[in-house]
């Protein structure tokens, strides 16, 4: 017998994947921790927040390359969009240089070779403010990190171990782990899963809009760096601070209200509103003389 929806009823809420509760849990206590603030998972992004930001040198490194290639120079707003993308992804959709694979993939080591040329063969190993203090906390209290960002493997696993940071994060996903950069969340979402979390319990901390976008899309919580831009420029991230110094487990925490997660479980789903038919009887025919 099927029933029809009134106006006293409300839909049932949809069934979200990966939720944080798991009824196959047979111990109370680990089942209330995952439902608690307490259970979640940090990702980093590389540059702005582990290292200082280059995106200057990534511009240098671009121009040179289009020089040696004898391409035309990138103009300055292809420059912004490419910074946290892919460098094929930036060669064949933002310059629209190629899209030939081995091209597109000679050119990105090129480009890379480049960029380390300009820092004289290494990338400047040293850690922002505040960042191994944070790690130290989040691993005191059991919260699991993963880098996820669009830098090459290369460049992270030799830099990572001269920082006395590797110990801290559990996954490392780069360039060569997803096949698109920011703003897709792809990177974000396998680091996710290397680490143990459901989306919706974590929070990404990067420094660009690029990374909220990308954060969002994921249904995960972004705090914001302002290491690169204005802080009212990051204003769409869920917390937004200067340097990760002023950042505290408990500001990490307060991202994650389940009164306000389950309210958005139960909001009423918006519905299509259908054009009223006239009954054929009210339908003008061409026979009727309306003039007198």
């Amino acid at each position: 017998m099927e029933y029809e929806a009134t106006g006293s009823l409300r839909e049932m809420p949809r069934v979200f994947a990966g939720v944080a509760d798991d009824v196959n849990l047979h111990n109370p206590l680990e089942r209330m921790n995952r439902l608690s603030c307490g259970w979640l998972g940090a990702i980093f992004e590389w540059e702005g927040v582990i290292v200082a930001d280059q995106s200057a040198l990534h511009r240098q490194a671009w121009l040179q390359l289009a020089e040696e290639e004898d391409k035309s120079a990138p103009l300055a707003f292809m420059l912004r969009r490419a910074e946290g993308m892919k460098n094929e992804q930036v060669l064949s959709e933002v310059f629209c240089w190629t899209r030939n694979p081995m091209e597109m993939r000679r050119l990105a080591r090129r480009k890379e070779d480049i960029f380390l040329e300009m820092q004289g063969g290494e990338v400047c190993a040293e850690s922002l403010a505040g960042l191994e203090v944070f790690l130290k906390n989040l691993k005191r209290n059991g919260v699991p990190c993963a880098i996820g960002c669009s830098a090459s493997a290369n460049i992270v696993e030799t830099t990572l171990p001269k920082l006395n940071l590797d110990e801290y994060f559990e996954a490392i996903i780069t360039a060569d782990d997803v096949y698109r950069g920011r703003p897709d969340p792809e990177a974000y979402l396998f680091a996710s899963q290397q680490i143990g979390r459901v989306p919706q319990r974590c929070v990404v901390i990067g420094n660009a809009n690029s990374c909220i976008e990308a954060a969002h899309d994921a249904g995960m919580k972004c705090i914001a760096v302002g290491t690169k831009h204005p802080m009212y420029e990051l204003s769409a991230a869920d917390l937004v601070v200067r340097q990760l110094n002023e950042l505290s487990l408990i500001n990490v925490k307060q991202l994650f209200s389940i009164e306000d997660w389950e309210q958005a479980q139960l909001e009423p789903q918006l519905e299509m509103e259908t054009e009223a038919v006239l009954p054929s009887t009210e339908v003008a025919t061409l026979d009727q003389d309306f003039f007198y």
